[in-house]
C-alpha cells in the first residue's frame, strides 16, 4: 500500500491528526513545536500522539493532545504480532493527517498501514550528520533537530508559530514536588540548582568530582540548594557528587518517575547537565540550562534551545566523534570533556541566576 503524498491541506477540513514519535526523552521534547504548529493551523483538530508507554508521563497533561496512544513494546505490543495489533487499533482512527517524526521501520509500517488522507514524514538527514562526524574537513551548515521536525510540515503549508519546545507537568506531580521539597526543608524563596551528572553513554559524562566542584562554588557563593538528579541505577554516580558536598544543601532525587522529574525540574532555578534528555526537558520548562557538550557537538543539532540556555563546549578537533556519544574515546585524555573548567561552568550558572533573580539577596556580580 502506497502512502498518500503530502499536499497543501491548510484549506481542507482537518479533524483528526496522528503524530508518531516513539522515543527517546529528548527527541520527544523536541517534537513539541510541531504540536504547536499543527494546533495553530488546525485549532479544532483532535491530535493523537503515538509514543512508547515509558514516556506517557511526559505528555499525559499536555492540553494540546487529545489522545495519547501508548506503544507497549515490552507487553501487549511486543514483537511483530504486537506491532500489528497496535496498527489494527489505529486503523479505526480514520485520520486526516499522519505526521511521522521518527522515520524508522516501526513508524514506516504504521505510516503505510494506518489510514490517513495525508501522510508526511521527518527526514533524518543522516548524511549531514555522517559528514559532521566522519568528514570534519568539510564545511556543513548546522540545522537544529527542531527545525528538521518543523521542515517536515512545509509540504502542508503549515508555518510554525514558534520553535521553543514546551512541556506541561501534571497536577499530581506538581503536588509531589511541593511535598518532596517541603520534607527536605526547601523554602519557596530558596534558590534551587538542579544538577544532572548522568548520560546514557559514559563518554558524555563530565567527571563527578568536577560537578562537585561546581556545586561547592555555588553553595559557597550563593547559598543555594543542590538537587542531584539521576535515573534508577545511577545511585553511585549521584553519591560520588553528593559525598563531596555539605549535607544540608544537597538533595538526592534518584529514580523519580518521568512526571515527577518534569515537575521537580520545573522548580529549579537553573539546571547544570551533560547532553541528555533532562537537559531538553528543563529547557522546555523555561528553566535556564548550562549544558556540557563533548563527544556530541552542539552543531549536530541537539543543543538546548532558548535564550536561557548556555552551551559549554571545548570544540576539540575530534568532536563530534559519534552521533549519540556511544563510542569510547580513542584518545589518552578526553580532550572534549577535560578541557571544560569547573570555574567556567559555575560562572555560567551564576550568570544565569543573576539574570533570572537579580533581586534575590545574596546574588550579585
Amino acid at each position: 500500500m502506497s502512502a498518500p503524498k503530502a499536499a497543501m491541506v491548510t484549506d481542507r477540513k482537518v479533524e483528526r491528526i496522528l503524530i508518531i514519535r516513539f522515543s527517546s526523552l529528548g527527541d520527544i521534547v523536541l517534537t513539541t513545536p510541531v504540536i504547536d504548529a499543527l494546533k495553530g493551523a488546525f485549532p479544532a483538530a483532535e491530535i493523537s500522539f503515538l509514543t512508547k508507554v515509558k514516556y506517557r508521563d511526559l505528555l499525559q497533561a499536555d492540553p494540546r493532545i487529545t489522545r495519547l496512544v501508548e506503544f507497549d513494546s515490552g507487553g501487549k505490543h511486543r514483537g511483530t504480532g504486537g506491532l500489528m495489533k497496535l496498527i489494527s487499533e489505529l486503523r479505526s482512527g480514520d485520520f486526516d493527517l499522519l505526521v511521522d517524526l521518527h522515520s524508522n521501520l516501526r513508524s514506516f509500517l504504521v505510516r503505510h498501514l494506518v489510514r490517513s488522507k495525508t501522510k508526511i514524514r521527518y527526514r533524518k538527514r543522516w548524511w549531514f550528520r555522517f559528514l559532521m562526524v566522519h568528514c570534519k574537513f568539510l564545511k556543513t551548515k548546522p540545522l537544529h533537530t527542531v527545525d528538521s521536525y518543523l521542515t517536515a510540515l512545509r509540504p502542508l503549508g503549515v508555518k510554525p508559530e514558534q520553535r521553543l519546545p514546551t512541556v506541561y507537568p501534571a497536577e499530581d506531580d506538581l503536588q509531589f514536588t511541593e511535598n518532596f521539597l517541603l520534607e527536605r526543608n526547601v523554602k519557596k524563596d530558596d534558590i534551587v540548582i538542579g544538577v544532572h551528572p548522568g548520560a546514557k553513554w559514559e563518554s558524555k559524562r563530565w567527571e563527578p568530582k568536577k560537578f562537585a566542584q561546581v556545586c561547592r562554588a555555588l553553595i559557597d557563593r550563593l547559598r543555594v540548594k543542590i538537587v542531584l538528579f539521576g535515573e534508577a541505577g545511577e545511585e553511585e554516580l549521584v553519591h560520588q557528587v553528593a559525598s563531596e558536598l555539605p549535607e544540608p544543601s544537597t538533595i538526592r532525587a534518584v529514580g523519580l518517575s518521568l512526571g515527577q522529574l518534569t515537575a521537580l525540574l520545573g522548580r529549579c532555578d537553573c539546571l547544570i547537565s551533560n547532553d541528555s534528555g533532562p537537559m531538553h526537558l528543563a529547557s522546555a520548562l523555561r528553566v535556564p540550562v548550562v549544558a556540557i557538550f563533548g563527544p556530541t557537538h552542539p552543531k549536530l543539532g541537539f543543543a538546548p534551545l532558548g535564550p536561557k540556555a548556555v552551551v559549554l563546549c571545548a570544540n576539540a578537533e575530534c568532536s563530534p566523534c559519534s552521533l549519540h556519544g556511544e563510542k569510547r574515546c580513542r584518545k589518552q585524555s578526553r580532550l572534549c570533556m577535560d578541557a571544560i573548567d569547573p570555574a567556567e561552568v559555575a560562572a555560567a550558572a551564576a550568570e544565569r541566576l543573576i539574570a533570572e533573580k537579580s533581586s534575590i539577596r545574596g546574588i550579585s556580580d
